[in-house]
């Protein structure tokens, strides 16, 4: 005996179905698997990262800024896995050289204003 309900006047009752012929199971022989390829190394994206996060820091030197963008421009060129990373090394980059090249600059002004000053007031 089934559980359905009884066809009403004028319906066809449901035709019996047959299960499938054949199933496969998982790990059968002559299976190939396929695997997700390892992401490639991005080396240049995050010295470009490192650069610009060590720019906060050692941003007086300038020296950071300068490698920042250099390594952020190679890593996309080179290596577009890491275009994230090398576009966060990028605008830190810019941002403290730009930072950090008014304060040198001002700096450089003021010097030379107060030379001045104490060589004509001598």
């Amino acid at each position: 005996m089934s559980n359905q309900p009884p066809p009403w006047p004028g319906q066809q009752p449901p035709a019996y179905q047959q299960p499938p012929a054949y199933q496969r199971y998982p790990g059968a022989y002559g299976e190939q698997y396929y695997y997700a390829m390892a992401d490639q190394p991005k080396p240049l994206s995050i010295a470009s990262l490192v650069c610009g996060i060590a720019s906060v820091i050692m941003g007086w030197l300038l020296v950071p800024q300068v490698a920042a963008i250099i390594t952020g421009h190679l890593g996309l060129r080179r290596e577009p896995g890491g275009r994230g990373l090398s576009i966060a090394g990028l605008i830190m980059g810019y941002l403290f050289l730009l930072g950090y090249g008014a304060l040198w600059l001002l700096l450089l002004i003021g010097l030379a204003v107060f030379r001045a000053e104490t060589y004509y007031s001598a």
